[in-house]
């Protein structure tokens, strides 16, 4: 029994927290590289294809600005 480590309660939950956030930023740095996706994926709405680019296009650069005129 020497070299095994009894686990308190403590440990198990910090473990089980650590995991919870670790893949809290898995799938956060997914969402934010596809932002189309997380429109689709959690959000459920279905874009068009220029939809899509103009939100990509949002979270690419630091200053954007459509003009949409309609006719």
């Amino acid at each position: 029994m020497a070299g095994k480590t009894v686990k308190t309660d403590k440990d198990i939950e910090r473990e089980q927290s650590e995991r919870i956030m670790n893949g809290v930023a898995i799938w956060c740095s997914y969402y934010r590289a596809n932002p189309h996706r997380f429109c689709l994926e959690y959000l459920n709405i279905h874009l068009k294809l220029f939809q899509k680019i103009l939100i990509c296009m949002m979270f690419v650069s630091t200053h954007f600005m459509y003009v949409a005129s309609r006719g």
